[in-house]
């Protein structure tokens, strides 16, 4: 009865597995099905809106075309509300198309380090409020900033919109104008005690005749809202709370550190003394990206095919069970990244490979293990248990150092190195999750059924 009952319990549980990996590959497949499908439908918006524009600026007023602009906007924004409720991986600049800039302030000295942010954060935003919001912005050296924006149709455009200065207004709440960007000397992001509570607040200074203006303004209208506009677009926005006289304005409310250097880097974007020069551009095309992508993806299902083959035909059943496990590891990947929104390149798709690698590599180290306890005599049970036990440390290792190097080459990369180490990183720690407890799992279901014939485990010669 014990041995029934047991057998019949290994049964559920391989078949339970089974359904399980078919339910979650199934969902991996959909979500695959999904890969860089936001970015074509704004692509898709923002070609019927361009039409549409050109149309419409034969027949109406600069105020309708304001007025499409705005719509444009609203319809982009309505694309991404919806694709950040249902996140999708994005192609990036190599698969799908687009422009990569590199811009150089415009200045006779070395720009400072907070410059640099600033003029980073000036980009970000700005690119955001234009609706490149896959777009990545990053610093390289200490004077360039590369930006990379998947799906552009009008590279000229691009540069044109984003190198110029940031225009940074502090507005009343009619509109009206107090003081601008040129009239800020410096926004820092720091922490203060007030009333026995520490906070984090932004501190603003202005310059002679921002001192003035500010003052006027402040002192008849305590108690009324004061917006700071970069661009069209709002930073932030804060009650008057007394007469300010040196020009030293300090804004409050529940800032985290993050966001309060955001605000501070946000308000020193529009008082930079400079503008951006592109000095350097370079464009693919969305036809190449795609024969790049699907050539990838090719490559990748003949190997990991060739993979499911080798495994099986040299491991037998324990290459059943690895099988099983590697299917289960590429639809937990590929879930992960859909859940992250990850953008995807060609160099994250070998990162995806690699870690494929890792995972067949500790797989083997298992069962050459295995291989060797069946040899010196070891029941089958026991020797995979001790096959386990046996290849933990050395699999440990080898994922620990690589995962290491993952995380180096994500902190200090850029761009494409960033996608390569992300797919790295995620691929290890699924992979050595789906080899030392998911083939384990399945190698212990079959052992429950009664296949314990050392021969259909692995091919060896018994020590002498």
């Amino acid at each position: 009865m014990k041995f029934r009952n047991t057998k019949l319990k290994s049964t559920f549980i391989f078949i339970l597995m089974l359904i399980i990996i078919a339910g979650v590959s199934f969902v991996a497949y959909q979500a695959s099905m999904n890969v860089g499908k936001s970015q074509k439908e704004v692509q898709v918006k923002e070609t019927e809106t361009k039409e549409n524009e050109a149309s419409n600026q034969e027949t109406t007023t600069e105020g309708t075309v304001q007025a499409a602009e705005g719509n444009t906007a609203e319809t982009n924004a309505a694309v991404e509300k919806k694709t950040a409720l249902n996140n999708t991986i994005k192609l990036g600049l190599d698969l799908q198309g687009g422009v990569n800039i590199v811009y150089e302030p415009k200045l006779d000295r070395t720009p400072t380090g907070e410059e640099m942010s600033a003029a980073r954060t000036m980009i970000q935003k700005r690119l955001d409020a234009k609706g490149y919001t896959e777009a990545e912005v990053s610093l390289e050296g200490t004077n360039k900033i590369r930006v990379d924006i998947p799906g552009v149709s009008d590279p000229q455009k691009a540069i044109q919109e984003i190198g110029a200065a940031g225009m940074l207004r502090f507005l009343d709440q009619e509109g009206k104008e107090i003081v601008t960007g040129t009239n800020v000397t410096k926004a820092t992001a720091n922490g203060v005690e007030q009333n026995g509570v520490s906070q984090i607040v932004v501190s603003v200074e202005m310059d002679k005749e921002g001192t003035k203006l500010f003052s006027d303004f402040t002192k008849n209208n305590i108690g009324q809202p004061i917006y700071i506009m970069l661009d069209e677009t709002l930073l932030s926005f804060a009650t008057i709370q007394a007469h300010i006289t040196d020009g030293k304005g300090m804004i409050t409310g529940n800032f985290t550190a993050e966001e309060a250097k955001d605000l501070a880097d946000g308000i020193n974007a529009g008082a930079l003394p400079f503008t951006l020069d592109p000095v350097n551009s370079s464009g693919i095309g969305p036809k190449l990206g795609m024969d790049s992508l699907n050539t990838s993806l090719k490559a990748g299902m003949i190997g990991f095919i060739v993979i499911l083959i080798f495994m099986v035909a040299f491991y037998r059943i324990c290459g059943v069970a690895a099988d099983i496990a590697l299917v289960l590891y590429i639809s937990v990947v590929i879930l992960i990244l859909s859940a992250m929104g990850a953008t995807l390149t060609l160099p994250g798709i070998a990162g995806i490979l690699l870690s494929i690698g890792m995972a067949v590599d500790a797989n083997v180290i298992i069962f050459a293990r295995i291989k060797e306890e069946l040899a010196v005599g070891r029941s089958v049970p026991a020797a995979v248990d001790a096959g386990f036990h046996k290849a933990f440390s050395a699999i440990l290792d080898g994922n620990v150092t690589t995962l290491i190097a993952a995380a180096v080459l994500y902190m200090f990369g850029t761009g494409l190195i960033k996608s390569f180490a992300t797919t790295l990183g995620i691929g290890i720690v699924v992979s050595m999750f789906t080899a030392l407890t998911i083939t384990r799992i399945i190698l212990k279901s079959f052992i429950g059924m009664r296949i314990k014939n050392p021969a259909l485990y692995a091919a060896f010669k018994k020590a002498e």
